[in-house]
């Protein structure tokens, strides 16, 4: 911390990215406090995402044949992967950071310095669970990725041959095994040309995980303040030394955590973070009446960008990936995308589902150009950073928060830091 202020640590955002980066400094003795604009934790992204604890998916968005889909997706209001007009002038110089990490080797790597960081942070998360018998409806069945192409199916399976060397675990199914891996398959409509089940992956619920988290770091002495906007940094000398929020001014160092209002407020002090949102969808489905019927892991269908989770007795459809600035709106259209691949998915137990009463939702994923979390100090002395975690904020929460409490401590991380830091940007 800075010499000149000895206040505790604030940390800007009360989702699970900043609920986990609390935690892991109040179990550290460091003293700190969260500030949350909402009146609640976990109310933005955290809040009805896929729920997949999926080191398994460590790719970025930005994969080959990226710009193909985007440019396409301008004139196909139902594509997967959808780019508006109206964002392109926000999106240039991010987009062309972002296109210029999809190709080849530097695509490759990315993934890499995600599994490496998503494994990682499984095996914190799995310790915090333990520690504290965290209750949030998870459960530990791995999940399944299906094709309904060969060419999708293979280059996946060189993906995961890949990562074979830094630790997947992965079976490659047809379409028998993918039924004998998930039995509630059984009347797909969809002819899956090849499978990937991947063993290690895990479900939840993001929102009660935040919430228990958040319990246990209150605890160990940290502190929660909502409603607590902040409006600006404080700079002196060159240094960040605090906040400004709507109710006062607070001292210490500074840890953003903030997901996609990260950029803003670094860009008033004159740093620029390389992150947009991508918004996605889900719809939650009460689904306590299937009993015997109910899918045991997430299946994500690889072509659509869609997955369906299982989540305690609610079933999530949730995916696309949409470059539509920060709108939060629920087109009819983008939301039917969710319902047709589920009734093809499992066109069996979709007429046993109130969908009158499902929950709808949309989130937005702060995205990094190079789809890897940006972690550590930031140009500034006395400002941290814990942003752009993209697809994989869940996933990589409580790891990222270890290592960023482990670089803020002096104490030697648990994997290489080179790949997330801001210098990279």
């Amino acid at each position: 911390m800075s010499a000149k202020y000895s206040n505790k640590m604030i940390v800007i955002g009360g989702g699970v990215i900043g609920v986990a980066t609390l935690a892991a400094l109040c179990s550290k003795g460091v003293p700190a406090v969260l500030l949350e604009a909402g009146d609640d934790l976990a109310l933005e992204t955290s809040f009805a995402n896929g729920g997949m604890m999926s080191a398994s998916q460590p790719e970025p968005w930005n994969g080959s044949g990226a710009l193909g889909h985007l440019l396409t997706s301008l004139f196909h209001p139902s594509s997967a992967m959808k780019m508006h007009w109206s964002v392109l002038p926000e999106l240039t110089g991010w987009g062309l950071k972002f296109l210029a990490n999809s190709f080849g080797a530097v695509a490759q790597r990315s993934a890499e310095s995600n599994f490496k960081l998503a494994r990682y942070s499984a095996e914190c998360t799995a310790q915090l669970v333990q520690a504290h018998n965290l209750q949030f409806d998870h459960a530990n069945n791995g999940s399944l990725k299906v094709f309904s192409s060969k060419l999708e199916f293979e280059k996946s399976r060189k993906m995961a041959e890949r990562l074979q060397e830094f630790g997947l675990s992965f079976e490659l199914l047809d379409h028998a095994g993918a039924i004998a891996v998930e039995p509630a398959l059984c009347c797909t409509q969809d002819h899956i040309a090849g499978a990937i089940y991947y063993p290690d992956d895990g479900i939840g619920d993001v929102r009660k995980f935040t919430l228990e988290l958040a319990k246990q770091a209150v605890k160990a002495g940290g502190e929660i303040k909502l409603c607590s906007k902040v409006t600006g940094l404080i700079v002196e000398a060159g240094q960040v030394v605090g906040i400004k929020s709507n109710t006062k001014k607070m001292f210490g160092d500074v840890i953003v955590c903030a997901g996609t209002s990260a950029s803003s407020l670094l860009a008033s002090i004159g740093i620029k973070l390389p992150v947009q949102p991508v918004k996605g969808y889900s719809i939650t489905l009460k689904a306590a009446n299937l009993l015997e019927e109910m899918p045991k892991m997430p299946v994500i269908n690889e072509a659509k960008h869609i997955a369906i989770s299982p989540i305690g007795d609610r079933l999530r459809v949730v995916g696309t990936a949409e470059f539509a600035g920060y709108d939060h709106s629920l087109p009819p259209e983008r939301l039917q995308l969710l319902t047709t691949t589920f009734n093809k998915i499992y066109p069996h137990l979709s007429n046993k589902l109130d969908w009158q009463k499902a929950l709808s939702w949309a989130g937005l994923r702060p995205m990094s150009a190079d789809g890897i979390p940006i972690l550590g100090k930031s140009p500034m002395d006395g400002l941290w950073l814990n942003c752009g975690h993209g697809h994989l904020g869940w996933t990589m929460a409580a790891g990222s928060a270890q290592l960023l409490v482990d670089i803020i401590t002096g104490t030697a991380p648990a994997i290489e830091i080179a790949a997330y830091g801001f210098d990279r940007c």
